[in-house]
């Protein structure tokens, strides 16, 4: 059998201590003081920054569902964009659909100034799709059966500028992988208020500040119709979040958004509000484009819409809201619309929006009737056709001053 020898300075050391338990009692040594509960991430924080420090805390759950409406009210209808997905915080990825219900006797005028409706017919039974990555924005609208994908800032062919490119990629926020939520803005807040909810969770009432919520808005509504604001504007908002504090819902009044006054193309429009709810925390990785979907490179597919040939055949649905642009495609399959004619334009110089206009108009009543009757006879409305006119801009631009007469295919 082995044994172990202790060393010397051990054997010492265990003298003392018997020694010392033979001598007089010692005192009784004090309870130990219980730790301090660990500081919550939101609710300890200086109470101005909780609401920033709650996007942080929903951001560190790694991903989550989310739904985001905006309304624009009428007298007497709305038009709301309605958008879901899932958002992985970590990864830098998003998924979402989105679409337009557009009420009846909702003005047509407003309804073209909101960049994403189609321009052409109010199609609110249809949904575009939407995937984002660190890479690329892919997007698939309500009546493609193809993807479109922008990739970095790669030009496209009908915007060598790169504008469009530039467009495409503002779906990428800075806060989270998918611009266009509530969650982007959520810095620029003030006069924070705090209510306790039975729940455990915290309700705050702040206010948005300066150009955010016009900023949020601008891949949304054409410039035509939002207001100039300043610094000093404010939007009244209110956040709720869970007990970890973790944001489940958002909502503001943007309504000092929208430009009034007869020049305003939301003129008629009385009131907007963006409500965007969160859920499915930890639980919810976005999807990715399948493998058997067919994907364009919109460098190629997407061009101009005046550089579009009589007889060419497109789609309009690019996820721009540029509305010049339009997607190639092949006639001898579902199309959008097909280009009647390229009429040229008379006049020197620019001869102002509404020469243009009318000029366009009477050649394009004269092309669609000389048109082949193969062309006109896949029009959807019998009879009508569309027709789009240079602005100054394009006058200057382009060596041929003409206008664009087309047909709606479906």
């Amino acid at each position: 059998m082995r044994t172990r020898t202790a060393p010397a300075g051990a054997a010492v050391a265990l003298g003392a201590l018997l020694l010392t338990a033979c001598g007089p009692s010692a005192p009784a040594a004090k309870p130990a003081a219980p730790s301090a509960s660990p500081a919550h991430p939101v609710f300890s924080k200086p109470l101005d920054a909780r609401p920033y420090a709650a996007l942080g805390q929903t951001k560190a759950a790694k991903n989550a569902t989310f739904t985001q409406t905006v309304t624009f009210s009428a007298k007497g209808a709305d038009a709301v964009l309605k958008t879901t997905g899932k958002l992985d915080f970590e990864g830098g990825r998003a998924d979402g659909s989105l679409g337009w219900n557009v009420g009846e006797g909702f003005p047509e005028g407003a309804a073209k100034a909101l960049g994403t409706v189609d321009a052409h017919r109010k199609r609110n039974d249809r949904v575009a799709r939407l995937v984002v990555d660190r890479q690329n924005v892919n997007y698939r609208s309500a009546t493609a059966d193809y993807w479109l994908r922008y990739t970095g800032t790669t030009p496209l062919t009908g915007d060598p500028y790169g504008y469009a490119a530039l467009a495409a990629n503002d779906w990428r926020g800075t806060q989270v992988p998918l611009n266009g939520t509530l969650l982007e803005i959520l810095a620029a807040t003030a006069e924070v208020k705090e209510e306790a909810l039975p729940d455990g969770g915290r309700r705050y009432r702040t206010a948005l500040v300066g150009r955010s919520v016009t900023q949020l808005l601008r891949g949304i509504v054409h410039d035509g119709g939002l207001a100039e604001a300043g610094n000093t504007a404010r939007y009244p908002l209110t956040m709720t979040v869970d007990r970890d504090g973790r944001i489940t819902s958002v909502e503001t009044d943007a309504s000092a958004a929208v430009a009034k006054g007869d020049q305003s193309e939301l003129a008629q429009v009385q009131s907007a509000r963006i409500k965007l709810t969160l859920d499915g925390y930890g639980s919810s990785a976005p999807g990715a484009v399948p493998a058997a979907d067919k994907v364009l490179p919109a460098a190629d597919a997407v061009v101009q819409l005046r550089g579009s040939k009589a007889g060419a055949c497109v789609d309009f649905g690019t996820g721009l809201t540029d509305t010049s642009l339009v997607v190639k495609a092949e006639c001898g399959h579902p199309h959008d619309g097909r280009i009647l004619a390229r009429p040229e334009l008379q006049g020197s110089g620019y001869p102002g929006s509404a020469a243009a206009k009318k000029q366009a108009d009477t050649e394009c009543k004269t092309a669609f009737h000389d048109a082949p009757s193969a062309w006109t006879g896949e029009g959807v409305d019998e009879g009508a056709f569309w027709y789009t006119w240079p602005s100054e801009g394009d006058w200057k631009r382009d060596s041929q001053h003409a206008a664009t007469c087309y047909i709606l295919t479906r």
